[in-house]
């Protein structure tokens, strides 16, 4: 029968040996890349879609809008919300 290793044999904190050819990993600065996608969002996608084709109220039948944040349509007509 044959015997088990020890545990500093299998659990040992020797450092793994290096990959012939590897190169080290270098950490880029994305402060760059950071700045220019918060400060434009998604207005370069908005730029260059066309506008939404209006829903229609299904009350009304009237093309429904987009509010100046929109999020949902609304339609001018049967939406008395301020």
């Amino acid at each position: 029968m044959s015997e088990l290793p020890d545990q500093d044999t299998l659990f040992g904190t020797t450092a793994p040996e290096p990959v012939p050819g590897a190169v080290p990993h270098l950490a880029a600065d994305t402060s760059g890349y950071d700045a220019a996608v918060e400060g434009d969002g998604y207005g370069w996608l908005h730029r260059l879609l066309p506008p939404p084709v209006p829903l229609t109220c299904p009350r009304c039948r009237r093309p429904m809008r987009l509010p100046a944040v929109p999020l949902l349509w609304q339609c001018p007509a049967c939406d008395t919300r301020p």
